[in-house]
């Protein structure tokens, strides 16, 4: 339904040219998937993914915004709703595809965009985190898996005045979820690969796989150059290791009881090694999180790792001068001989947040733990297409910031200075894009 609306030359209103230009962005942004799908797909299915993407955006819904009985209305209007959703349900089921076409795309993009960035004389920022999706409420899907639950880990929180919560962790049903996100300082993020993955079934998988395969594939495709941002949950010798075989630079916050090892201190933890060594440069900065402004220093060092004392690693250590918060200790294979390039690592790590605010957003905004798919191959292509939604999102923020000023200022205005301020105003903008679509058809269909 929503591809012929792109074939409708009657555009009267500047709303509808906007709408209409929106249409045309996205299928000119989808036109490399679907000559890939066309080639293994019948058209109509072709035709109902491109809907599909258009629907998701239009129903914007935190707990039912991927159900597919939902989205059917969408598809051939809501008198039809059960015709949509089956047209939805055999694009899914379809066994002549995968989601492995969706990642081939994104990768591409990918190398387009570092190149892009390297001849602008910025160093590419390579992102990793890991999440899951919680299906607390799910018993028989294909694919479920026990992970911990951050809701509950945020809910059962000690409050000042309520019982003291359950101390040991909580585990529910669901999938792990590893995702690497492409940026530079002072660039937005583009996807590169977003996995899901279970440890239970006939699609057992491991994390560790993933980030091989990865690796495997950058080394191959891409070379070096970039510079891989990790956290703490991948501070471990096997990161070190995996990183220096493949020829990539990294840069991971280390655990402060993880041994390393100074040429004159000898092998210390690194906040007792911390302790030798005084600050050599201080910033008022801000944090973008909690939206305050700091005063913090920086330090560093020549280390080694207890496991590969052959290789030369440069430990960064940022303080609160004040004491607010713990200190951050980074660990990165790029030679650190100044306060510039210490002061590059430390804002190269802050820059990681992004990847959180990626992942709030697709649960909050697209929904992507509101899937009741049965077939855990489904599910991945259905998750796979909201990777590709926020990718076009995220492109229309950084390559038509005009555009999508006057979008949000016509179609999701807000009053007050936290919202005209915003840098990057995505959750704005996804609720701009549903008002603006809404209008469009409407229009259309009004005759």
């Amino acid at each position: 339904m929503h591809k012929a609306f792109l074939q409708n030359n009657d555009i009267k209103s500047s709303k509808s040219r906007l709408s209409h230009l929106l249409l045309h962005k996205l299928d000119f942004y989808l036109s490399e998937v679907q000559l890939s799908l066309d080639s293994v797909l019948d058209k109509r299915l072709v035709r109902t993914f491109y809907d599909l993407i258009v629907a998701i955006l239009l129903h914007r819904h935190n707990s039912m915004g991927l159900l597919l009985s939902e989205l059917g209305g969408y598809i051939c209007g809501f008198a039809h709703a059960p015709a949509g959703t089956k047209r939805i349900s055999n694009l899914l089921r379809s066994k002549k595809w995968t989601s492995t076409i969706i990642d081939n795309f994104l990768f591409i993009q990918t190398r387009k965009r570092l190149e892009s960035l390297v001849k602008q004389g910025k160093r590419p920022l390579m992102l990793w985190d890991d999440s899951r999706l919680e299906k607390a409420e799910s018993w028989f899907l294909e694919g479920l898996c026990s992970v911990e639950s951050s809701k509950a880990k945020r809910l059962t929180r000690i409050k000042k005045g309520y019982y003291s919560p359950p101390s040991k962790r909580i585990c529910v049903p669901g999938y792990h979820w590893t995702s690497t996100l492409l940026s530079a300082l002072g660039e937005s993020v583009s996807v590169c690969q977003m996995s899901w993955w279970t440890t239970r079934g006939k699609y057992k998988e491991y994390g560790r796989n993933i980030m091989f395969r990865m690796l495997e594939k950058l080394q191959k495709q891409v070379g070096k150059g970039i510079l891989h941002v990790l956290d703490r949950g991948y501070a471990n010798e096997w990161t070190i290791e995996w990183f220096t075989n493949f020829e990539q630079d990294f840069l991971v916050r280390w655990k402060k009881n993880h041994l390393l090892i100074h040429s004159t201190k000898g092998k210390k933890q690194p906040h007792l090694l911390a302790r030798s060594f005084k600050a050599r440069s201080k910033k008022i900065a801000l944090d973008s999180q909690r939206k305050i402004l700091k005063s913090i220093s920086i330090a560093w060092t020549q280390v080694q790792h207890p496991s590969f004392e052959d290789i030369s690693l440069s430990l960064v250590i940022v303080r609160d001068t004040k004491n607010y918060q713990s200190p951050l200790y980074l660990l990165t294979s790029l030679p650190v001989e100044s306060a510039k390039e210490a002061w590059e690592i430390c804002h190269s790590y802050m820059h990681r947040w992004n990847i959180e605010q990626a992942f709030r957003f697709a649960k909050t905004e697209l929904a992507i733990e509101s899937p009741r798919l049965w077939f855990f191959e489904n599910t991945l292509k259905l998750l796979a297409i909201v990777s590709l939604i926020y990718d076009f999102l995220m492109k229309l923020i950084r390559n038509w910031p005009s555009i999508i000023k006057i979008i949000i200022n016509q179609f999701a205005h807000r009053t007050g200075n936290r919202c005209q301020n915003a840098l990057t105003p995505i959750y704005r903008l996804r609720t701009a894009i549903q008002n603006m679509l809404w209008c469009y058809f409407a229009q259309q269909n009004s005759g």
